[in-house]
């Protein structure tokens, strides 16, 4: 028996509708940011904070629409090479999350799906979250209902593909300033999510992120480039990978540095943090410093990134 669906599996953000989280309805990226960090009094100022970068941006996030964007493609670039395969996608922190799409794939008849991570880098608070919603799907069925999860799509974190779609939006970005990164007048920031120190020792999440930053900077022969980490909370009382994204500008400025490119490496589509951080963050301390300073578009459908997470899909259908 092959493999007849792909459920393709996403970190989520708010999109317009109640998630019914709550009694009375506090907005969509109450809840969403609410949920990522739970119910507890003592986050309440984070909370705020980041469900502020929300509202800045109009309240809502483009990443289920882009997700969405990235998994029809793919299927159409599966069509092209004459493989029919089904394919929904299911967020680990918005709707429809991942455990109902398993669960519905048995509704729907699937016997057997295989599964693509839409994210880089693997992480206990990614990667690794997102398998084990599947995991929570099919443990919600009965033996006879329940479909044959028949594999999972490679990691991509080095995969050719996705180092050539970061480099040609890196090459994009530079162009808008007139930059040439061969020269260390221009600083490229490779940008990543931070995590706390203690999910660092349990995954190779940086080592990760630094062999795509090495091989983005190599394809666009960058001579002066840096990795920086966006989205720490400013209320933690534990470490968090650093340099954060104000430090590494400062760095890259220190070296030279009188333009600054930054490229969202460890996400997949323009989602608020990746908008807000470098989008408003990043400019305003690139003001500070007195630089020209332009964001790179995330990877989003960019046609090699495409080819390559079906090559992926293909792969893992066997």
């Amino acid at each position: 028996m092959a493999a007849e669906h792909l459920l393709v599996l996403a970190f989520g953000g708010p999109t317009p509708g109640c998630c019914k989280r709550f009694e009375t309805c506090p907005g969509e990226a109450t809840c969403f940011v609410s949920g990522i960090f739970g119910d507890n009094p003592a986050r309440q100022a984070r909370v705020n904070e980041v469900v502020a970068h929300y509202k800045e941006l109009g309240g809502f996030s483009r990443f289920n629409e882009i997700t969405e964007a990235q998994a029809a493609a793919v299927g159409d670039e599966l069509a092209r090479r004459g493989i029919k395969l089904k394919i929904s996608v299911g967020y680990d922190h918005w709707m429809p999350h991942i455990a109902d799409q398993v669960v519905q794939l048995a509704r729907d008849g699937v016997r057997e799906f295989i599964t693509l991570v839409m994210t880089p880098h693997q992480s206990s608070v990614s990667w690794d979250s997102y398998l084990r919603r599947v995991s929570e799907g099919l443990d919600r069925l009965l033996d006879d209902k329940r479909p044959k999860w028949a594999g999972v799509c490679d990691p991509i974190w080095n995969k050719h593909g996705f180092v050539e779609a970061l480099a040609e939006r890196v090459r994009e970005a530079a162009g808008k300033l007139g930059a040439d990164l061969t020269n260390s007048t221009t600083g490229l920031l490779l940008t990543a999510h931070a995590v706390p120190m203690p999910i660092v020792r349990t995954s190779k999440y940086v080592e990760q992120i630094k062999e795509t930053a090495q091989l983005v900077a190599e394809r666009v022969k960058a001579s002066n480039w840096l990795v920086g980490y966006q989205s720490a909370p400013s209320d933690s009382k534990i470490e968090w990978t650093t340099p954060y994204l104000d430090k590494a500008m400062d760095q890259l400025h220190e070296a030279g540095a009188t333009k600054i490119v930054a490229a969202p490496i460890g996400f997949l589509c323009d989602n608020v943090e990746v908008l807000y951080d470098l989008g408003i963050e990043g400019k305003q301390h690139a003001q500070k410093l007195g630089v020209p300073f332009v964001a790179a578009e995330a990877v989003n459908t960019h046609p090699a990134f495409i080819s390559m997470l079906a090559d992926n899909v293909q792969k893992a259908l066997g």
